[in-house]
């Protein structure tokens, strides 16, 4: 899911954005999903408590915090270095201040539709080589955590363990699913009920691995033959 916050506080420049976005979406297969905020208090509260996008457009010059200084806040105070930022604005004259906030493009009010559509285009680009992130729903919240910081995924009962470099978490969902939006990132599928990251893998063994936060998994059986050759592959490739 590749997830975008609009901020502005001119409701008509969040519409048309979000309709351009909308719009393009109908043509490609990425799932995605946008919200709007009008001030850049409430953008920056909702991503303090762990609700991080790919992509934000957001606006200069809002009445209270400004976009700048939401930039700042975002990079520095969140440690935020892979939200891609794309300021929008009636006026050029800030391009001094953005360096600071890394933004991937800038934006010039009345926004062009085709200008937009290339800035979406290369932050999922960006989003997929800079490694990715997992996203997951816990009831009407929606949950990120990049992929280089995912050890392992667990099946218990109907729900997922996610067991990353900074702890545990439960959500309600099935196995195949996650492999399906994490298998392109070098995970492996080791037993009916694990799946594990190969970058964070310590030590194979045939019948278990040791992964680097010590937790001991089980190789099923009818899996090593295709985990001895996926461990044989990702060998090789490191270096080609």
């Amino acid at each position: 899911m590749f997830s975008i916050a609009i901020c502005d506080d001119q409701r008509g420049i969040c519409s048309e954005i979000e309709n351009i976005i909308l719009e393009y979406k109908k043509s490609t297969l990425q799932e995605m999903q946008i919200e709007v905020f009008y001030s850049a208090e409430k953008l920056g509260i909702y991503m303090e408590h762990e609700h991080n996008f790919d992509l934000i457009f957001l606006d200069i010059e809002m009445k209270g915090l400004n976009g700048l200084d939401l930039g700042r806040k975002i990079r520095e105070e969140m440690d935020n270095q892979v939200t891609q930022i794309v300021y929008v604005s009636g006026k050029e004259s800030y391009f001094k201040d953005l360096f600071e906030v890394r933004p991937m493009h800038f934006l010039s009010k009345p926004v062009e539709p085709d200008k937009v559509i290339k800035d979406v285009e290369l932050a999922m680009k960006l989003a997929n080589r800079l490694g990715g992130i997992f996203s997951y729903k816990k009831g009407s919240d929606t949950h990120k955590f990049p992929i280089k910081n995912i050890i392992y995924f667990q099946s218990v009962n109907r729900e997922i363990k996610i067991v990353t470099t900074t702890g545990e978490e439960l959500f309600y969902g099935k196995l195949q699913e996650v492999f399906r939006q994490v298998s392109k990132y070098r995970f492996i599928t080791i037993h009916k009920s694990y799946i594990i990251n190969y970058e964070q893998v310590a030590n194979f063994k045939y019948e278990e691995v040791l992964m680097s936060n010590s937790d001991c998994l089980p190789i099923s059986q009818l899996k090593r033959k295709e985990v001895r050759g996926l461990q044989m592959k990702y060998e090789s490739e490191r270096f080609l």
